[in-house]
């Protein structure tokens, strides 16, 4: 299946940069996403003190109406540039942040193309806990938590990065290899997430079809 042109630019700056920023993609729904969000929260018993990151396992197979986010068209069109026709969903989450986060990536270097999803459900700037990315850092294989003090002599605030205003509906697609980080934050930033992975290894035939 031939990319559209604008799917071409997204495999292109996903490529190149390493996340793929998609502002109001879930604008309309967010209301009940939220809703559903907090009842499979409260389902799985989940509690939160602001004292460290809580949350809910497989949200998506837990509530039947956020699993039909997973075959959205806009979701799907987007994962399908970046990813390619021949992908599949490997889980996903509900997440509590509190407090500021560490530098890291989500995976160490493995044989296929891997995607996370992301959307925070609360108003969030860069200084007040929105997901901040590295751009191309996929490409430089880090791995593990990293001590931006000890590498380079600056704090988790002066990590050169990309980060945008976080209205609810916003959301990110990322390589997992992506350093990432939120910092400033207060102590209840919600986060749906799942994860994604090509079947298709990277340099054979049908990645994105025709570009």
């Amino acid at each position: 299946m031939e990319l559209t042109p604008q799917q071409r630019h997204w495999r292109r700056y996903f490529d190149d940069f390493g996340f793929l920023w998609l502002p109001g993609l879930f604008a309309a729904e967010v209301s009940w996403i939220s809703q559903e969000f907090e009842l499979v929260l409260q389902a799985q018993g989940s509690t939160h003190d602001g004292t460290k990151r809580t949350g809910a396992h497989s949200p998506f197979e837990h509530s039947e109406r956020l699993g039909t986010l997973l075959k959205d068209p806009r979701l799907v069109g987007a994962l399908y540039a970046v990813l390619g026709d021949d992908y599949e969903y490997l889980g996903g989450a509900g997440e509590l942040y509190s407090g500021d986060g560490m530098w890291h990536p989500d995976a160490a270097l493995l044989e296929f193309r891997q995607a996370k999803f992301a959307m925070y459900l609360d108003p969030l700037t860069p200084a007040t806990g929105a997901l901040r990315v590295v751009p191309a850092s996929h490409l430089q294989g880090w791995k593990g938590n990293l001590d931006p003090q000890a590498l380079w002599g600056i704090s988790n605030y002066e990590v050169p990065c990309a980060s945008f205003d976080n209205k609810p509906g916003d959301a990110i697609i990322f390589n997992l290899y992506t350093l990432h980080n939120s910092v400033g934050g207060g102590h209840r930033r919600r986060m749906l997430n799942a994860v994604f992975r090509s079947r298709v290894i990277p340099g054979q035939a049908g990645i994105g079809g025709k570009n």
